[in-house]
């Protein structure tokens, strides 16, 4: 049963972030690349047929564990952020992406 899969804020504005960039220097087709890397992502996750790397982090004080999913866009490769409750009720909640290659994730 394929679970659902959810994005944080922080998510939402640093993909949107990267989009608008790409699209206004015109890489249509790299934009094109990304969004089906991100669809067989959320579909690979949602059914687990894809279990990343684990890392742990600390949010708020708190330490989770949290899992990365490497989106390949053909020029760029982005590393995603996610974590995987224990509990199937509960959806996957997409964290952070960055562009492959950073050192560290900007968290706002």
């Amino acid at each position: 049963m394929a679970r659902e899969v959810i994005a944080t804020p922080l998510f939402g504005r640093q993909l949107k972030a990267f989009l608008e960039e790409y699209a206004n220097k015109g890489a249509t087709r790299f934009v094109d690349r990304m969004y089906a890397g991100y669809k067989e992502m959320t579909d690979n996750i949602s059914a687990n047929k894809h279990i990343g790397l684990a890392k742990r982090r600390s949010v708020k004080g708190k330490t989770i564990t949290v899992r990365q999913y490497i989106i390949d866009a053909g020029a760029r490769n982005f590393v995603v952020l996610y974590w995987v409750p224990s509990q199937t009720s509960q959806p996957i909640l997409l964290l952070n992406i960055r562009i492959s290659g950073q050192n560290r994730f900007r968290w706002r």
